[in-house]
């Protein structure tokens, strides 16, 4: 059976347009089954890498998140919770400088971080790896990335955004870890993806960053929506709208190593926006940058030091931690 992916166009933030959309996914993906009941308790994962704006185009935009808060809260279910590990600041100061703050009080979702580091074992025996184990408070994950592309792993999608489970600095550490293999990398965040298990992706690629992501590029007005259940085939039709070789999307090379979804375009079904030439884009900007896996030691000091100041000094005496 071929994978399933979603595709509207879509240039604008218009929410009932995107809930729309959410419903659309909900509906093909429940079978004979709901995906979501009313007591589930239900995390969304968008990427809030760091405190930003949204035209910026460095956090997943916060309509495409009250999209589904809307949509969850019009099917009764309970309990919502919004959680990152960004690489800077606390997930609520992150959540609430990329304009996610009023979901709070329209939907009653909570802004919230993921806890407990779990040891973590994988195939390659990475050492001190760990994630989130507050994963496991929830019935249901629900993954929202944004179209990015990446200095290090070429781009940022469905599949690498699950490396947010990672908590705090652990994430550098583990990137000198792998040795400058990118590859490697690729199986960790696979394996990580496949650990989480969301049941439900929605991509935000409405306004992508291109060029020196995953903080430094530029807005790109990719004008598309991408949802599904298979991250591969996510991820794979996204290569394919960019028209990135395969080869160098590293978590793409890694997924098809370790068997992981579908990673060829005749395994997947599209669903909506059928015809790929009209959404093919050719002046999609990569990194200029391209840049190692591994951080300089000093490089991880000196990020230790400013989130220590950002979270206990920055945000206790302005109010930011609740």
């Amino acid at each position: 059976m071929k994978s399933k992916v979603i595709l509207k166009k879509q240039t604008d933030y218009c929410l009932e347009e995107i809930a729309a959309f959410v419903r659309e996914n909900i509906a093909l993906h429940s079978g004979g089954t709901p995906l979501f009941r009313s007591g589930d308790r239900v995390l969304l994962k968008p990427n809030l890498l760091r405190a930003s704006k949204p035209e910026k185009c460095v956090v997943t935009h916060p309509k495409v998140v009250e999209a589904v808060c809307l949509v969850l809260k019009d099917m009764g279910v309970g309990k919502i919770d919004i959680a990152d590990s960004p690489a800077m600041g606390s997930s609520q100061q992150v959540a609430r400088s990329a304009g996610y703050g009023p979901l709070e009080k329209r939907y009653g979702v909570r802004l919230t971080s993921l806890t407990r580091p779990t040891a973590m074992e994988t195939l390659d025996q990475i050492p001190h790896l760990k994630i989130a184990g507050s994963l496991n408070d929830y019935d249901q994950i629900i993954n929202l990335p944004k179209v990015k592309a990446h200095c290090q792993m070429t781009t940022t999608l469905a599949i690498k955004n699950l490396f947010g489970v990672v908590i705090g600095k652990r994430k550098p550490i583990l990137h000198c870890l792998v040795q400058n293999d990118k590859v490697k990398f690729g199986r960790l965040i696979v394996e990580i993806a496949q650990r989480v298990a969301p049941c439900l992706t929605i991509v935000d690629g409405i306004t992508a960053m291109q060029g020196n992501g995953p903080i430094n590029g530029t807005p790109y007005p990719l004008g598309i929506l991408i949802g599904g259940t298979d991250l591969t085939a996510v991820d794979r039709v996204i290569v394919e709208i960019l028209q990135i070789p395969v080869d160098q999307v590293y978590a793409l090379t890694a997924a098809s190593q370790l068997n992981f979804g579908a990673n060829a375009m005749e395994q997947i079904e599209l669903i909506g926006e059928t015809d790929l030439q009209s959404l093919r884009v050719t002046d999609f900007e990569l990194a200029s940058k391209k840049m190692d896996i591994s951080f300089n030691p000093a490089r991880i000091a000196k990020s230790f030091l400013k989130q220590f100041i950002e979270i206990v000094f920055k945000e206790k005496f302005a109010g930011g931690v609740r």
